[in-house]
């Protein structure tokens, strides 16, 4: 082991090494003068006895760098020398360096960007004390064939209170407030209405005040709220005194009392994304800005309603399969108590899997993706070096002939090699900085931990890794050159058409193919979820999103009381309702409008139901989709009506109460049956089915379309709401007049989802198109590498036989087939790396096969239209090439040697 003194005396040797092979030189100068002197004094000639001498002292450069050696510190000195000899020869190259230099910034910044995600989604500890035995418990339902329910207060209250092997337990509900600043517009703020049970079972304390307490927690109690960080820092700029401020969500004045750190919210919106239905209202994006006491009672909440997730800690000592069965056993008492819970069951699921198992076989594709760019990258600059070496084969020849040994021409390459990928390392990461932003961009809405993504020292740690093996691994190319080359035959230049520049070729031709058949195998695979993605585009939702402005907010409470006794007389709400509609319809360019209680693409609400007359059979049925629309909203969504009438400005609280059904609902509870003039009962409200209309896919064109039920908003107030506008006008320029519209009703209401229904419909297959988007980028990286590889390839063959084809011009073959002979060396490669990749994209398919839809993994139409694209690119790039070799005049090609 090296100790200190010797890395003080390397150290030392190198500072003072200039100095000491001054010394060095002028001592072996003067030695040699010596032993010449000798040999003239002995009659042999001048320029004889100079020889003699050099040959006897062995090589001045050897007998220099053995003294080098023997004065320790060699090794530093020998690294900067090498270093600047590496610098001085990549400037002397700068078409090499350039390319080399871009090819391995592009691999290494693909890289560096998709760890990037990795590390901040995946890699990074979960913010909560003991997290692998945290659980989200869900309700299921048998008859519709849910899984991932929210629960009942009172099933929460029973499994919290029964269950021994659930040390803790809370419920939430995420949700939509209004806050009112003292100046500014009102601005919603994404809510998260919690048990004070949440931050001691999450392990979480409060960054500054307190957390909620169990008085406020319970039914009547205080109005506080806690701050988000990043809301507090954002909004507040951090100030400490805002703890015992009084700030207006949904025009109620609430309390301070704490701020809840960054990161406590982890996992909160992937919980309401994946759950079967959402019981309130929520986007779920991102940040928690406000949280709330969820002071829940069996008061408040029935068994009939479901508008809780429930988040556990396992009791010390419990495993995960004891606490399923013991809650499913809970369950089931449930159900035989209670006829709200037929049907209903229990499904357990560790938290970390709720949040991470849907993503994280995509991050892993992904980052599969990424290292084929790498490896593509790698064997191009492995390429490049390669027909370097062959140029530089003269150079080696010379140095070794000068004494210098295998393993000092390993030292210079490799020190080349880890400058070429440091400096490709560096671009890399400025490259990945950028591309993080766009990859963010596209990033679905239950990617969790968005926000923590970014290039820190653990990134950069791995980049600085990836670069030295990358450069390590170049470097045995020179290397491994060096070896085969021949002294004296290189120096008597008789090593061009040896039999090994035709070994080195066929590296080359094997090292294009490969490459190719890695980019074909991406791109395949790219294409498959390509046309995935517009096969789930043309499939028909149910309603027409083009020309549709989309734009939500959340009425509350304050200001718009909910008295179920005189339900559904509500008349601050019917008003606003009547108002914002007679306010939107009065702007340029509106065609139609409505409100919905959700969009077309938000899973909304479900409740039990029963058609009357029918009521033994609805133990056995599903719960139906609710929806509560204006009259018009069939005409603004182009929604057609199959039979009966649609919903009418008629259809008031003081009409009778009718209902739309839509043909899901028709085929699986009406059969053989007209549901026109049934009654459909919820809500504890008959209402009669005045019409049929088609499917509608709420939840995005890959998922069919449930059973559903249309009641009129008027006799079926909705506290919730999504204005809907049809236009002619462009959604930029309408937007800002539709939010002045409902101002104009209510200027303190926060509005919020304005955009083009069009980009809600495309976000729906988010992932999808995120994933196609990102391997389609990477395939078409890679394919431009590749296509790079085939052009260096064959301008490299054509230069080295200018003189066969002089030869071949000369002896009367035309300008065309020289041009061909290129041509058809690039087709023959292209054809062979098509072939090995398109079976190797058989096989790589199924690791995407999860996110196709519409197509399968050998769809004839993407085989033939990848293949047909790579070929024609393979002949796009032996075109300057095939110029060149058409070029050639016989003359001055057959005068090269």
């Amino acid at each position: 082991m090296t100790s200190a003194r010797d890395w003080f005396a390397c150290l030392r040797a190198t500072v003072v090494g200039r100095r000491a092979d001054l010394e060095h030189q002028e001592e072996i100068r003067f030695h040699l003068d010596m032993a010449v002197a000798r040999l003239e004094r002995d009659g042999v000639p001048h320029g004889e006895a100079v020889r003699r001498a050099r040959v006897a002292l062995g090589g001045v450069q050897h007998v220099r760098e053995a003294a080098r050696d023997a004065r320790g510190g060699g090794w530093l000195s020998d690294l900067a020398r090498d270093s600047r000899y590496a610098i001085r020869q990549l400037q002397r190259s700068p078409g090499f360096t350039l390319v080399a230099v871009t090819t391995l910034a592009l691999g290494i910044g693909a890289n560096t960007a998709i760890f990037s995600v990795i590390d901040g989604v995946l890699l990074r500890p979960i913010p909560f004390h003991d997290a692998e035995r945290l659980v989200v418990v869900w309700e299921t339902d048998r008859t519709s064939g849910t899984s991932r329910e929210p629960a009942a207060w009172p099933d929460y209250v029973d499994f919290a209170r029964d269950a021994r092997t659930l040390g803790a337990s809370a419920a939430l509900a995420g949700m939509e407030t209004s806050y009112t600043p003292g100046e500014g517009e009102p601005e919603r703020l994404s809510t998260m209405a919690v048990t004070h049970t949440i931050f001691p079972l999450l392990g979480v304390g409060a960054l500054r005040g307190r957390s909620f307490t169990a008085e406020e927690d319970a039914p009547g109690g205080a109005p506080v709220v806690m701050l988000g960080e990043r809301f507090w820092r954002g909004r507040f700029n951090a100030d400490p005194a805002v703890i015992g401020r009084v700030i207006r969500l949904d025009d109620v004045p609430r309390q301070v009392v704490g701020i809840v750190p960054a990161g406590s919210d982890f996992g909160l919106d992937q919980i309401h994304i994946r759950a079967d239905y959402r019981g309130q209202a929520y986007s779920g994006v991102g940040d928690v800005s406000v949280w709330i006491p969820l002071q829940g009672s069996e008061a408040a909440y029935s068994r009939d309603t479901h508008p809780f997730f429930v988040v556990a800690r396992l009791a010390d000592g419990a495993s995960f399969a004891s606490a399923s069965d013991e809650l499913e056993g809970i369950a089931l008492r449930l159900e035989r108590a209670f006829r709200s819970n037929t049907a209903r069951g229990v499904h357990l699921e560790r938290l970390q899997d709720v949040v991470f198992a849907p993503v994280r076989p995509i991050l892993f594709l992904l980052l599969g993706a990424v290292a084929l760019v790498l490896l593509v990258a790698c064997v191009n600059v492995a390429n490049l070096l390669l027909a370097r070496g062959a140029v530089r084969a003269r150079e080696v020849a010379v140095r070794a002939a000068l004494g210098a040994s295998f393993a000092r021409l390993a030292r210079q390459f490799l020190c080349e090699s880890l400058l070429l990928s440091l400096v490709g390392a560096i671009a890399g990461v400025l490259l990945a900085w950028v591309g993080l932003r766009l990859l963010l961009v596209f990033a679905p809405a239950d990617l969790p931990r968005v926000g923590d993504v970014g290039i820190n020292a653990t990134v950069l740690l791995a980049t600085l890794g990836v670069s030295l093996l990358v450069g390590l691994a170049f470097g045995l190319v020179p290397t491994l050159q060096a070896l085969g080359v021949g002294v004296n035959l290189t120096l008597k230049g008789e090593g061009r058409g040896s039999s090994t520049g035709v070994r080195r070729r066929r590296v080359r031709e094997w090292l294009v193919v490969t490459e190719l058949a890695l980019s074909v195998t991406l791109v395949l695979c790219a294409g498959l979820l390509v046309r995935s993605v517009a096969f789930a585009l043309r499939v028909d939702p149910g309603f027409d999103a083009d020309g549709v402005l989309k734009a939500e907010y959340s009425l509350p409470v304050a200001r718009y009381p909910r008295d179920f006794r005189r339900y559904p007389d509500w008349p601050a709400t019917q008003r606003f309702t009547r108002e914002v509609l007679q306010r939107v319809l009065a702007i340029r360019g509106v065609q139609s409008a409505t409100i919905a209680s959700a969009h077309p693409l938000d899973g909304g609400s479900a409740s039990s139901f029963a058609v009357v007359g029918r009521e033994a059979e609805a133990k056995d049925w599903p719960e139906i989709t609710i929806r509560q629309v204006s009259a018009g909203y069939s005409v603004t969504m182009g929604n057609r009506l199959r039979r009966g009438r649609l919903l009418e400005e008629g259809d008031d609280a003081s009409a009778p109460r009718v209902a739309l059904v839509n043909e899901s609902a028709v085929r699986r509870f009406f059969g053989d049956r007209d549901p026109i003039g049934q009654s459909i009962n919820f809500w504890g409200m008959p209402r009669r089915i005045v019409g049929v209309v088609s499917d509608e896919r709420f939840r995005g064109p890959t998922e069919p379309a449930p059973p559903a039920v249309y009641a009129a908003l008027a006799q079926a107030p909705a506290t919730t709401g999504a204005l809907l506008v049809r236009s002619t006008r462009d959604a930029a320029d309408l937007g800002p007049e539709v939010r002045r519209a409902i101002w104009a009703v209510d200027p303190q209401l926060a509005v919020y989802g304005i955009e083009p229904l069009r980009e809600t419909l495309e976000s729906s297959i988010g992932t999808r198109r995120f994933t196609a988007f990102v391997l389609e980028a990477f395939a078409g990286l890679t394919l431009a590498l590749a296509l790079i590889g085939i052009h260096g390839v064959l301008s490299y063959a054509t230069a080295q036989r200018t003189r066969e084809i002089g030869i071949r011009l000369a002896l009367g073959a035309t300008r065309g087939e020289a041009a061909a002979l290129v041509v058809r060396g690039g087709v023959t490669l292209a054809v062979v790396g098509t072939v090995v990749g398109l079976a190797g994209a058989a096989g790589a398919s199924r690791f995407v096969a999860g996110l196709l839809f519409g197509v399968t993994r050998s769809d004839p139409v993407t085989y033939v239209t990848v293949a047909a694209l790579v070929m024609l690119a393979a002949v796009i790039a032996t075109t300057l090439p095939a110029l060149r070799a058409a070029r050639v005049v016989p003359t001055i090609a057959l005068r090269q040697e």
